[in-house]
């Protein structure tokens, strides 16, 4: 079978959305499938991408397409797309960072319209906030999607609401993390409390704003602990700027990104996500992997994959006031967060062994006969 993967992230060289697609790329390579991906350059010339050439994974770079010389931009963008039509697929998997994402790339909304093979929308994020004048565009494009894959139960039915329209054809298929342990990391032997947020610096989606308004209130700087984020994003300075402004320089470390996710936990004693909107999080599974609670928001996938008060603590909303309850209510409870972290590895375990990649695949071969 030919499967095609159009990736539509942009402005980062990888995200927990392409690490979904290289995994189930690499389990259909290995059992004889053949692959292509059309992914941003940056995303297709990353180590992660490189790596599965030796599987057999065929790479188009795909140009942004920059209409400032429109027919030249046309020429070269077309040309690009154009390799992926001639490999001829029997099926387009279209890896979608979120539900909205073809309203920003419409040449990959034409390109999509041109293309005469069954359609897979693989949706890894749908969150509040759909406007008006967005909603018809979606819906227009949803119609012509024959199937559909979400990461949660609830940004399916988010979805539908949305777009007042059922999808008949829709599985949902839960991320699994990309390491799997047989037990959960040793405990940090730090004597302060660490605080690790392993996330985009992205503060409209993952709340590091509201994380550190919450950590600046006068309760938090009387009390012993140190904030680690992890990652990097356009929101870097801004972020910056917020540390400084609450006066927490000496309490926040930013690290950039780090992919040796182990090392991270092994420092850290509690994930911390004041997410205003997730699919289900590849960040917070791989803390409960590594045998850490996490505290985040009522978002996404979030209560379908965490226990409140027995593998993590859930906020109702990503305001200071909400999460803030909820973070305090986590302090009071600090000598079981060892004992939640086993209890979230335990569950991180069973994600794994339900192998999402191979459940895609699975998936994606009864597409043509059923189309």
């Amino acid at each position: 079978m030919k499967i095609a993967i159009l990736s539509t992230i942009e402005n980062y060289e990888w995200a927990g959305t392409e690490e979904v697609w290289a995994q189930f790329a690499k389990v259909a390579l290995q059992e004889g499938h053949q692959v292509m991906v059309a992914a941003h350059w940056r995303v297709a010339r990353s180590t992660q991408a490189q790596s599965l050439k030796e599987l057999g994974l065929q790479i188009i770079e795909r140009r942004p397409f920059r209409p400032t010389r429109l027919y030249l931009a046309k020429e070269r963008y077309w040309s690009d797309m154009g390799k992926l039509q001639r490999f001829q697929p029997d099926v387009l998997l279209i890896n979608s960072g979120s539900l909205f994402d073809v309203l920003h790339l419409p040449a990959l909304r034409q390109f999509c319209d041109r293309i005469s093979v069954p359609k897979v929308f693989f949706c890894h994020f749908v969150a509040e906030g759909l406007m008006p004048c967005e909603r018809e565009r979606v819906r227009s494009f949803a119609q012509t999607i024959q199937n559909w894959v979400f990461v949660s139960k609830h940004n399916h039915q988010l979805a539908q609401r949305q777009l007042a329209q059922q999808f008949h054809h829709a599985e949902v298929i839960v991320n699994a993390a990309r390491l799997n342990l047989t037990k959960p990391l040793p405990w940090s032997s730090q004597e302060v409390p660490q605080l690790g947020c392993v996330a985009r610096l992205e503060t409209r989606w993952k709340g590091q704003d509201v994380l550190l308004e919450v950590l600046s209130q006068s309760q938090w700087r009387d009390r012993p602990w140190h904030l680690n984020l992890y990652g990097v994003g356009a929101d870097q300075d801004y972020i910056q700027q917020l540390i400084q402004y609450s006066q927490l320089s000496d309490r926040v470390t930013c690290h950039g990104y780090i992919r040796d996710i182990q090392s991270v936990w092994q420092q850290n004693h509690l994930m911390v996500m004041a997410s205003r909107g997730e699919g289900t999080p590849l960040a917070v599974l791989e803390a409960m992997m590594c045998g850490r609670p996490t505290v985040t928001t009522d978002v996404g996938g979030n209560r379908e994959i965490l226990s409140d008060g027995e593998t993590g603590f859930i906020a109702e909303t990503a305001t200071p006031y909400s999460f803030g309850k909820t973070l305090e209510k986590a302090w009071e409870e600090r000598d079981c967060w060892s004992a939640m972290g086993s209890a979230a590895h335990e569950v991180a375990k069973q994600y794994a062994q339900s192998n999402p990649a191979q459940q895609l695949l699975d998936y994606l071969v009864t597409i043509p006969t059923n189309s």
